[in-house]
């Protein structure tokens, strides 16, 4: 681990101000997202919306037949009313917030309401990290995270109030730097901001000629060029650190170890491609993080969204790859990617993002695929995965004929390299 200390700008915070939209089900895991909800409404003026889904299930009778009894749902709608009032009233004294209940699938009720009230900020209770949780449970969090077209702040039990030591996950793209922004409205005025960078520890993924040394200088300009994109406060400090490992694992064992009540991410958004390998970071985060996680969306415009109109060329025949794989080189090189391969054993794992992509070409006598990426000029890194056992190659494309990723299928995994812009 490497952290340096940057030097502070002459800037003024400006605090957050907008509308929020705070999901709760009146459970214990919820009152975390109410009080800081209110505690980030009350520096910026801002204005809360308490919201809670009444999720009408069907109920099992022992002949194993399905019905839903309008009795056991209105007593179920009325006892979660009841919870969700007794809650608003110890968050706020004599004057509770004001709380509406609605019926539905509770992510989709909530990112949908969020849109039609162009709230801000989604703030949720972040659950049990338990197995079970994750078997018996919906995990609505994760869920809402999924669907939802605004930043989503999902909050533990304990916490009560503005965040002051933040950790942002950068991986140099734009979602970071719209991450690092919004927890800049989020946090105390005197707070801890830290830059974290989480490089892989498959140095194969690099070429040979690339040192160690060399990737960490690269590193180090890079995290001072985004630094530098930020407008902070005299009165907070900002760090920025290199880590070693996955991702996920390694901002959660900082944060604790550091003392930090937030960690924040962008989100790989909620498009075809990304749906095969979603958000992997993002999910492992809010599974074992015990402190707050603030996940923001890709832009509207990411390419990564497919249109109506989208098709894809599927199982192309093997004697076509060569021929493929350079039309493909042809038509996309020098655009920004993304390289993931997804495991069913390790689970999806993120290998680079935001390198331009140099070639991909393919060698029928070592039956073998090249990814070639990285910045073109002496000195600058490359970045490459050689992979075998390529049993099949997809070209995605979306509706105007533009290509959007190219997937390979090799053993009981794949890696999907993803056409950002």
């Amino acid at each position: 681990m490497e952290t340096t200390r940057s030097a502070r700008s002459s800037q003024v915070s400006v605090p957050f101000a907008g509308h929020i939209v705070v999901a709760t089900d009146g459970m214990p895991q919820s009152r975390g997202a109410l009080a800081v909800a209110r505690a980030i409404a009350d520096r910026g003026r801002g204005n809360i919306q308490v919201l809670s889904v009444f999720d009408s299930t069907a109920i099992l009778v022992p002949d194993g037949q399905m019905f839903e009894s309008p009795d056991v749902a209105a007593s179920g709608r009325a006892d979660l009313a009841r919870r969700v009032r007794d809650q608003c009233r110890h968050q706020d004294g004599e004057k509770p917030d004001v709380y509406e209940i609605l019926n539905g699938q509770p992510a989709r009720v909530i990112t949908e309401r969020a849109i039609a009230e162009s709230a801000e900020l989604i703030v949720i209770g972040l659950g049990k990290h338990q197995i079970v949780d994750r078997i018996f449970g919906d995990e609505t969090a994760l869920k809402v995270i999924r669907a939802s077209q605004v930043p989503v702040l999902a909050v533990p039990e304990y916490s009560s109030s503005l965040p002051k030591h933040a950790i942002v996950g950068v991986d140099f793209s734009e979602g970071s730097i719209r991450a690092a922004k919004a927890v800049l409205r989020f946090i105390a005025a005197d707070g801890v901001l830290e830059l974290a960078h989480v490089i892989p520890r498959e140095r194969l993924l690099f070429d040979a000629w690339v040192s160690e040394e060399e990737y960490l200088r690269f590193v180090r300009h890079s995290l001072t060029r985004f630094r530098a994109r930020l407008a902070v406060p005299d009165s907070m400090r900002i760090d920025e650190v290199m880590l070693s490992g996955d991702p996920a694992t390694e901002l959660e064992t900082y944060a604790g170890r550091v003392g930090a009540d937030l960690i924040a991410t962008g989100s790989h958004g909620d498009g075809f491609v990304s749906r095969i390998v979603l958000g992997s970071v993002t999910t492992k985060l809010l599974r074992i993080a015990d402190c707050a996680v603030l996940v923001i969306p890709p832009d509207a415009g990411h390419s990564d969204r497919l249109g109506a109109g989208a098709n894809a060329t599927l199982t192309l025949e093997r004697s076509r790859w060569s021929e493929v794989l350079d039309d493909f080189t042809r038509r996309n090189v020098g655009r920004r990617t993304r390289l993931e391969v997804d495991d069913p054993y390790i689970g999806a794992q993120s290998q680079e993002l935001d390198y331009p992509l140099l070639g991909v070409t393919f060698d029928p006598i070592d039956d073998r695929v090249e990814i070639m990426l990285g910045e073109l000029g002496v000195g600058e890194p490359h970045l490459s995965r050689s992979i075998g056992d390529v049993e099949s190659l997809d070209v995605m494309t979306n509706g105007d004929a533009q290509d959007v990723a190219l997937r390979l299928r090799h053993g009981t995994g794949q890696t999907i390299l993803t056409l950002l812009r």
